[in-house]
């Protein structure tokens, strides 16, 4: 049995901080989810996973219903729908981050690059 495997791309703008120097602040604005090998058997897998394929079974369109209110309420996640190729898009309607929560502190090995 193979597993799926997908890449994660998280897209985000970077600010620098105004009150550490050498720090840049990070808001995470969205991304996209994708399945990581393209072969027919592995996007089959990777569709059948993510319940792409439309189903009659109202179990299945409850448990959706179920995961789009919980992606609203704690991240403010808007899905977009998978395109052929089985990548499913997503944003953020409020950014995640900011100052003092998401950062990354800048280090220069050569002082004159500073």
């Amino acid at each position: 049995h193979k597993s799926v495997r997908g890449i994660l791309t998280n897209y985000a703008y970077t600010l620098p901080d105004p009150s550490v120097p050498g720090r840049l602040s990070i808001w995470f604005t969205g991304g996209t989810i994708e399945p990581a090998d393209e072969d027919t058997e592995s996007i089959r897998a990777w569709k059948k996973l993510f319940r792409t394929v439309q189903s009659d079974e109202n179990e299945d369109q409850g448990a959706d219903e179920a995961r789009h209110t919980a992606q609203n309420i704690l991240l403010g996640a808007v899905s977009e729908p998978m395109d052929e190729s089985g990548t499913i898009g997503f944003h953020l309607k409020r950014p995640i981050g900011g100052h003092s929560s998401a950062f990354v502190d800048l280090i220069y090995m050569d002082d004159d690059i500073r």
